[in-house]
Parts: C-alpha cells; structure tokens; sequence
C-alpha cells in the first residue's frame, strides 16, 4: 500500500513541476528564404554553410547585379517586435525596400527604414518581406546581418545570422 502511495503521490508532484503555470508558450523566432535569391539576370543563387556558426555564404555576385530576397519571420506561437537587416557599408551595396506606404501599414511609425529597423507592434505572428540588394562595389567582405526579436522568454527571443555576399568586378 505504501509503494501505490508513493508511486500515486510521484506522478503528481511530476505532473504540478513539469506544467507550466503562468500559460506562455516560449519558441525561438525563426527567419528563413521563402525561395532561394534570384539576380535581375534570373539566375538562382545557392546559399552555403561556412565554419563560423551564425554564418552564411550567398554565391558570388557581381558589381551591377541586384539580388532579389524573400524572407520569411516567424515568431512561431509568439508576436514579432522587430526585424532588423543591416548591410555592412553603403559604399558597397544598397537595399531597395518596398514601397514606403505598404512598409507603414505594417510597421510602427518609429522604425528607421533607413538603417533597416523595423519595428512592430507586437500583435503580429509571422512577416513575409520581399526586398531587392543591390552590389555597387567590388568585395569579399560585403555581408547583410538579419536579427528578428520576439515576445518569448528573454533567453529565447532572439536569433539572428549574417550572409556574406562577395562580389566580383565586372570584366
């Protein structure tokens, strides 16, 4: 009778520790390509690991070319906040965003399109952000940094990743 006790009074105590009280579900956000860069020549551009974590190599590219990104945030079951993308010089390459007024429909007033600050209200799960990169300059250390912030939990709210483009001068 005592081990049914003890086994009955386990399982409860397992079932009270492993709930979670305060009714928050906490997912790391997510940024992925909703398909694979094309430049204005429509070539497909393949993305690849490098050795660093955190770190990608989009193919080369060259000076003139414009990329075309579609990105895809997600903040899984949590609200997105913000949504940066900043490219390393402007000297070497530019961004072509959307349309101002379909970016302020989203957007808050206070993001700095810009500089690639986008800030949202918090009410919103998911974001698809099409955009075109522009390379102006021969490097290879060309490079966009994408970070998104969620309402998660704080060690859960963030993720971010850089995607080195090089580009080549035109011969």
């Amino acid at each position: 009778m005592k081990k049914h006790t003890f086994y009955f009074f386990g399982f409860f105590l397992f079932v009270f520790i492993a709930c979670n009280v305060d009714n928050t579900v906490n997912y790391r956000p997510e940024i992925q390509f909703y398909k694979n860069p094309t430049t204005n020549k429509m070539d497909t551009l393949n993305i690849y690991y490098t050795d660093l974590a955190g770190v990608y190599r989009l193919d080369t590219i060259a000076v003139g070319d414009t990329v075309s990104f579609q990105i895809y945030v997600t903040g899984v079951s949590n609200n997105l906040k913000s949504f940066i993308i900043t490219q390393s010089a402007d000297s070497l390459t530019k961004m072509i965003l959307p349309s101002k007024s379909s970016m302020d429909s989203v957007f808050m007033s206070n993001s700095n399109y810009t500089e690639g600050r986008f800030l949202m209200n918090g009410t919103t799960i998911s974001l698809f952000f099409p955009f075109k990169y522009v390379a102006k300059k021969a490097s290879r250390e060309a490079k966009l940094t994408f970070s998104v912030v969620s309402d998660a939990s704080s060690d859960l709210s963030q993720f971010s990743f850089t995607l080195k483009t090089p580009i080549l001068a035109v011969k």
